[in-house]
């Protein structure tokens, strides 16, 4: 495998030895390995509910919500919070 050289500031260089002086991991290149995993994780879980959100905008602007669910009462339901008696 390739080595790659990078100029990562004082902040995360202390940061990655002290993480692998603190024995969680065994080299440099494990800690920076795991946090790139856990970055395209993140970008991962971020891009389906990306999805998720553009698919449902996509079924209430076609009015396709759950039997007995309405536009109207979506607007009713965000709406409550503002209107009603124990609004400070």
């Amino acid at each position: 495998m390739a080595n790659t050289s990078l100029s990562l500031g004082e902040h995360w260089e202390t940061f990655i030895k002290n993480e692998v002086a603190s024995g969680r991991y065994g080299s440099a290149s494990e800690v920076v390995r795991d946090a790139l995993r856990n970055l395209e994780e993140r970008k991962s879980k971020l891009d389906a509910l990306k999805s998720h959100l553009a698919e449902g905008a996509q079924q209430a602007q076609r009015d396709e919500f759950v039997e007995g669910y309405s536009t109207e009462m979506l607007i009713n339901e965000l709406d409550a919070p503002y209107f009603s008696d124990d609004a400070s």
